[in-house]
């Protein structure tokens, strides 16, 4: 019986070291069973986390890149707007100068010989214009010396000329200082005002606008 009894526990415990050692042996696989997996996740937690890094870094970069391009475009159109600007300024600074110089020029043509031919031709341009039978030519005190009784005899016979009636020319000392007549009417109804600074009025716009094109 005691034989019996003493086999029955050896064999326990031996069944038992069988069993604390499958359990040790189940325990440690599935532990490395476990660890592979959490290095495995880990490792896809990482990748994802590196791919979900490089898109949002791709991404910030695409946008940083249309900031900076627009910032540029901002940057290239003030440029361009500023350079057009300037060319505008320069050329209108030199348009100046050259309407300037035109009237420093029309001053000094009093000096020149076709002057008074020049002033002729005008009267006879208000007498085309006006069409009356008495006119009016004002001319400025710089004039004075140029309307004496040899240009008015002259001015008179090309009136004549021209015209199938007798045409009355009376002269008339004015307050301008511009080259040039203003020729009108006995009454003062009619007016053509052939100064030299009312054809350039009217004609500035389209000289300033034609020099622009040029430049």
């Amino acid at each position: 019986m005691k034989e019996k009894k003493e086999t029955y526990l050896k064999e326990n415990v031996e069944n038992a070291g069988e069993i604390r050692k499958k359990i040790y042996e189940e325990t440690e696989y599935e532990t490395k069973e476990i660890v592979n997996r959490a290095k495995t996740l880990a490792k896809d937690l990482l990748n994802d986390a590196r791919l979900t890094a490089e898109k949002s870094k791709a991404e910030g970069i695409l946008d940083l890149e249309k900031k900076i391009s627009a910032i540029k475009e901002r940057i290239f159109s003030a440029l361009n707007l500023e350079k057009k600007r300037v060319i505008m300024g320069e050329k209108s600074r030199f348009i100046d100068e050259v309407f300037l110089e035109l009237n420093s020029q029309a001053k000094a043509f009093r000096g020149n010989p076709e002057y008074s031919p020049f002033l002729k031709e005008t009267i006879l341009e208000g007498v085309a214009v006006i069409a009356a039978k008495g006119l009016e030519i004002l001319y400025s005190p710089l004039d004075e010396k140029i309307i004496d009784d040899t240009f008015i005899a002259e001015a008179k016979k090309l009136c004549q000329g021209k015209s199938t009636q007798e045409i009355q020319l009376k002269f008339t000392k004015s307050d301008f200082s511009d080259i040039g007549f203003i020729v009108q009417s006995m009454d003062g109804r009619l007016i053509y005002d052939a100064r030299f600074i009312s054809r350039f009025k009217l004609a500035r716009d389209d000289v300033y606008m034609d020099l622009l094109r040029k430049l």
